[in-house]
């Protein structure tokens, strides 16, 4: 562990108990003592970080570099072998062939803006905006539009239910189900920055949820509508995502590290410095490396975490303000997207 740096504490209870771990911890931002909201926890809060303003690139970018708009979000289809990318304007879905060379294929227009995408596994990317939730078909095109009781969304996962989690800014998280109805609701998060779900063979799946306003990642039994597990996440905690064997990969952006934590209930594995700025991260499942883009410098770094201390195996440069990166783990490809519209970047 870097000197300085305070030690992950596990809680065992609701997430209202994250805000006891505040004491005793050095936050950048002041901390503040409500949420969002006024049905937001009364739980103490730092202000969310955002990505990291990243300087002007100097270095050429690795790989291929293809005309993209400035984007807020990637995901990769592993069945049609395509990368979908959201617009910074939530206002469409541009399709690109997932190879070394990406070709644009089609430009999906969305008429209710979305504020974040996710592969839904079956050759479909879905799209969350307030009220709606677009499943757009990559092989065609074809947009289904359903209206869904969802308010304020931030961000989308799928489960292996073939049910919906949307995340809110008001810190609830809503099961849709097929027919866009709402399963369950599960309150007591600030707000649901990200989603990450495990589907484990044989077992539910495990979901956690991270929130930016507490830096802290949450379990959530979404069956039980109810909230397990709460762990900081240092002092800034961007993003999240998880991998085949279930470690849940943290950017922990204000305090220039990453976290890692597995298990069920989740403990934490690894904390680990990666400057500057590291924001974006995913995981190559089939060579079991870890990427993350540090914005401050314009790079993305690959670690093997297989010896439980991040050995560092590749650092390549990238697009500038690269706040998106996904991973298509049949080909060990890594697309990075510039929401500053540089484009999208497919590193080999």
């Amino acid at each position: 562990m870097p000197a300085g740096r305070t030690p992950m504490v596990g809680v065992g209870s609701r997430v209202r108990a994250v805000s006891l771990m505040v004491i005793g911890v050095t936050l950048v931002a002041v901390v503040v003592g409500c949420g969002s909201s006024s049905s937001s926890p009364s739980v103490a809060t730092t202000v969310p970080q955002t990505a990291p303003s990243a300087p002007p690139g100097t270095a050429v970018p690795a790989g291929t570099v293809v005309p993209a708009s400035a984007g807020r979000g990637l995901v990769v289809d592993a069945r049609t072998r395509q990368v979908a990318a959201l617009d910074a304007a939530g206002r469409s879905v541009e399709v690109y062939s997932a190879a070394a060379q990406p070709v644009r294929i089609r430009t999906v227009v969305l008429n209710t803006p979305a504020a974040a995408i996710a592969d839904l596994g079956d050759g479909r990317v879905g799209a969350i905006g307030e009220g709606v939730l677009a499943r757009i078909d990559l092989a065609t095109g074809a947009v289904l539009e359903q209206r869904v009781p969802v308010s304020r969304p931030l961000s989308i996962a799928y489960t292996s239910a073939g049910t919906v989690l949307v995340g809110t800014a008001d810190g609830t998280i809503v099961d849709l189900g097929p027919d866009g109805a709402a399963r369950h609701r599960i309150t007591g998060l600030v707000r649901v920055d990200a989603i990450a779900v495990w589907r484990r063979a044989g077992k539910k799946d495990q979901v956690v949820a991270l929130d930016r306003a507490q830096s802290a990642v949450t379990m959530v039994d979404v069956d039980k509508s109810d909230l397990g597990v709460a762990l900081r996440v240092g002092d800034g905690a961007t993003t999240l995502t998880v991998d085949r064997f279930g470690r849940f990969l943290s950017s922990d952006t204000r305090d220039d590290q990453v976290v890692v934590f597995a298990g069920d209930p989740l403990v934490s594995r690894i904390r680990y410095p990666v400057a500057p700025g590291p924001y974006a991260v995913g995981f190559d499942d089939t060579r079991g490396l870890m990427w993350v883009v540090a914005n401050g410098a314009n790079q993305a770094i690959a670690y093997d975490l297989s010896t439980g201390i991040p050995v560092e195996k590749r650092r390549v440069a990238t697009v500038g303000q690269a706040d998106s990166l996904v991973v298509d783990s049949s080909s060990g490809l890594v697309f990075v997207l510039s929401s500053r519209g540089e484009g999208l970047q497919a590193i080999s």
